[in-house]
């Protein structure tokens, strides 16, 4: 048998004296994804610069926009051992409101907490490449400290406030930084968050958390759930999400109203029993696949926004009408014209894409 030929990775090498650098794709750190991770690195987190960090942190949370339209392991819908069984309604729901999501604009991809900054920021002019990773991060855990019993539009327009104070009162070219939350005082942060619930509250809330970054976490967001939930005003919501989207760790499902009303309206989750997001959040953890912990947030919140809203919801144009057991018939008779409807979404796409196929994908 003749010897194959084989082609090698091009590898660049530049030498300066002693030293070499060598460049190759074997020598990058290639996350798993967030679903799989115990314990990421933190420490090599901390050392990445904006691109290299936000590159990392896009492919380790699979964020890209046409995460929706990627087919889930058939594997994902097994009831595993030690775990409770699956609903029996939860696979056909699931990959229904997937379907539709790959097709919907929802103010959480744009202006929901994880991605607040970054549009923030760019609407003040600065880009995703220069916000310094440890920035991004505290800016992160700010929005979601506004963020409750707060619409994500809302919460975008006080971080809007704050980020312009900052940069053209305080003359601070990052915005939002550990420096313009210390030196900013309570009142005026209060009066430039007051859109949001609780204001007065958070705007204490969030000048003790910058006080107790400096004091006692160098100055960076914590890396563990138990450190960021001493933090003041910080839930286990809250916590969660920033860790998973500061430093890939994966310490629980962030469960939101959305999430709370929608399990319990298909009955995911005991209703009588889950009175609250934290009581839903460890009955689902008790029973849904760890490979969905994470987009299951966004996924049912981007759904509850511009779909299942808990007030003008839209049967008619949900693809898991068939399979929904909280249907409303008067909705699904009358067929609601969607002109002239107020919107918090873009569901152009959906609309054309139900207008010519809702007759093959039920």
């Amino acid at each position: 048998m003749g010897r194959v030929k084989r082609e090698h990775e091009h590898v660049e090498v530049s030498i300066e004296g002693a030293e070499a650098e060598v460049k190759s794709k074997y020598f990058e750190k290639k996350p798993k994804l967030i679903s799989q991770q115990v314990n990421p690195d933190v420490e090599y987190i901390k050392s990445l610069d904006s691109e290299a960090y936000f590159h990392y942190i896009t492919e380790l949370t699979d964020d890209s926009p046409e995460r929706w339209n990627r087919p889930l392991d058939s594997s994902i819908f097994v009831s595993r051992p030690g775990c409770e069984p699956l609903p029996s309604n939860f696979k056909s729901i699931y990959c229904k409101v997937r379907l539709m999501r790959s097709k919907l604009m929802t103010p959480v991809d744009t202006v929901g907490c994880a991605s607040l900054p970054i549009t923030v920021s760019d609407h003040c002019g600065i880009e995703k490449v220069n916000i310094e990773p440890k920035n991004y991060r505290l800016q992160l855990l700010t929005a979601l400290m506004l963020s409750s019993q707060t619409k994500d539009e809302v919460t975008a327009q006080a971080m809007q406030n704050i980020m312009q104070y900052s940069m053209k009162e305080l003359k601070i070219s990052q915005g939002i930084t550990l420096e313009t939350l210390l030196r900013i005082d309570e009142k005026k942060l209060d009066e430039l968050v007051k859109s949001v619930g609780f204001h007065t509250r958070k705007a204490k809330y969030v000048k003790q958390m910058a006080q107790i970054l400096v004091d006692s976490f160098d100055s960076d967001i914590p890396t563990d759930l138990p450190s960021i939930l001493s933090l003041p005003g910080v839930g286990p919501k809250m916590g969660i999400l920033a860790l998973q989207k500061a430093w890939g760790r994966m310490d629980g499902i962030g469960v939101d109203l959305h999430v709370h009303r929608l399990c319990k309206m298909w009955g995911w989750v005991d209703a009588k029993k889950c009175k609250t997001p934290e009581h839903t959040r460890k009955q689902l953890e008790s029973w849904l696949p760890r490979e969905l912990w994470y987009e299951i947030n966004p996924l049912l919140v981007g759904f509850g926004q511009v779909i299942c809203m808990s007030r003008g919801k839209r049967c008619d144009l949900c693809l898991a009408n068939d399979v929904c057991n909280a249907v409303d018939p008067k909705i699904m008779a009358k067929k609601a014209k969607t002109e002239g409807r107020a919107t918090r979404g873009d569901f152009s796409q959906w609309l054309e894409y139900w207008a010519s196929n809702k007759d093959d994908v039920k």
